[in-house]
């Protein structure tokens, strides 16, 4: 029984990184590809079963949901995650000819004289 447990908990740390990795590359394709990015994940209960059948065919049908639910959530945790990370990250600074112009060298003597 312990064994079986042990076995489970395995499965469930695989099912959590390959929700992860799921989110990770899904963003990386879409903002590369310069798609709008939803605000929320759009992966299904399906699809996440359809990436536990590649790892956990053996596994019982209950723990096979299970871990499809785990792979799901790891998915949405990421995503949300991300996309936070992504938009408070600070903007890049301007490429020098983007600046503007500094006023010349007179404009500040001049103003020196006045006060």
């Amino acid at each position: 029984m312990q064994d079986l447990s042990y076995d489970f908990d395995v499965l469930a740390e695989r099912a959590d990184d390959f929700g992860a990795l799921w989110a990770v590359r899904t963003l990386y394709r879409l903002v590369s590809s310069g798609a709008a990015l939803p605000g929320a994940w759009t992966g299904t209960i399906e699809e996440a079963r359809q990436h536990v059948a590649s790892f956990a065919s053996r596994a019982g049908f209950s723990e096979r949901e299970s871990l499809a639910s785990i792979l799901l959530y790891s998915a949405e945790l990421t995503w949300a995650d991300s996309l936070d990370r992504m938009r408070s990250a600070p903007q890049p600074a301007p490429a020098p000819e983007q600046l503007p112009h500094p006023p010349p060298i007179s404009w500040h003597l001049d103003n020196l004289s006045v006060s």
